[in-house]
């Protein structure tokens, strides 16, 4: 009986676990990487969920950029159309040649006095001078040569139609610019990976 009562004495003392002491800095840099695991775990938690609400929170943008996008296109192939009026004086500064023939009228009376031959029949020749006056109003028929200077202005009243490309104006830089600023934030919005 009495090795009964040792066998099971000595069964009982083989499932006792005996306790080991740890030395304190085992103990506090397992509790630390502990914590730091736990703080890790939950700050990555709260990243992901920032991340889903940027990236939802971006979602009502996508109209807004698309619009802007839309709209810098519209203005980087738009055209400027318009009616311009213009009045006004037009200087002239011609020389004009004439050569024709055409009437003239007196404006006033013309003496003249020529030498003449006059015949005589039976009698002979005769040297005269005649003198007369060539009456106001008289038309004379004449030829004009000659060369007229025109210096006037005229008056000029019409509608310039005006068709210019924004492109080939000094906003067409000014507005590819913009949409290169605008690119990478439609890009996000989108989802699309962007260019580095």
């Amino acid at each position: 009986m009495a090795s009964r009562n040792r066998k099971s004495t000595d069964s009982t003392n083989t499932n006792v676990v005996e306790r080991v002491d740890i030395d304190r800095s085992y103990k506090f840099m397992i509790m630390t990487s502990f914590i730091l695991n736990i703080v890790l775990i939950i700050g990555l938690i709260i990243l992901a969920v920032a991340l889903f609400g940027y990236k939802t929170g971006l979602a009502p943008l996508k109209p807004t950029i698309a619009k802007l996008t839309d709209t810098i296109d519209g203005l980087n192939n738009a055209t400027i159309r318009a009616s311009v009026p213009l009045n006004e004086r037009l200087p002239i500064s011609l020389q004009v040649p004439v050569s024709q023939n055409t009437n003239v009228r007196v404006t006033q009376a013309v003496p003249l006095s020529v030498p003449a031959d006059i015949t005589l029949p039976g009698v002979g020749y005769l040297k005269a001078s005649v003198a007369l006056n060539l009456p106001e109003g008289l038309e004379l028929p004449v030829y004009l040569s000659m060369t007229i200077p025109l210096e006037s202005s005229v008056p000029v009243s019409l509608t310039v139609p005006v068709n210019i490309p924004l492109s080939e104006t000094e906003l067409g830089p000014q507005f590819r610019s913009l949409g290169e600023l605008v690119q990478p934030l439609a890009d996000l919005v989108n989802g699309k990976p962007t260019e580095e």
